[in-house]
């Protein structure tokens, strides 16, 4: 959703966060992981894991600033189109989001298929 550039320090904010199904952050203490996926570019690169990494933030969309996904995680630049997955979030992160400030809890089912040998997630 949104970007901010603070020299060496990025800022991101996501359609998704704490409220929503990145609750685990609050209710079990997950310390949580994330890995970027880069559409549009090569099958060799998708992943990102070459690129230059800049300590970042990532909020929720809540403008609430307890919505706090990361702090100061490695994160190459990401731009419109790049994903942030988390894997292994566990079975309630679902049915335990909340409507906040205006934003809908809806489930989203996104389903990622590889077809190379090696595993995105």
């Amino acid at each position: 959703i949104g970007k901010r550039v603070r020299g060496e320090l990025r800022e991101y904010w996501i359609d998704d966060g704490i409220y929503g199904t990145l609750n685990n952050i609050v209710f079990d203490n997950a310390i949580v992981k994330c890995m970027t996926l880069r559409f549009g570019s090569k099958p060799e690169n998708i992943t990102c894991k070459d690129s230059k990494t800049y300590t970042s933030t990532v909020f929720g969309p809540t403008c609430d600033s307890f919505d706090t996904v990361l702090k100061e995680y490695p994160l190459p630049e990401l731009e419109v189109d790049d994903w942030l997955v988390f894997p292994n979030m566990g079975a309630y992160t679902t049915s335990s989001g909340t409507n906040f400030n205006g934003f809908s809890s809806s489930a989203k089912h996104i389903y990622l298929a590889c077809s190379s040998s090696s595993s995105v997630a």
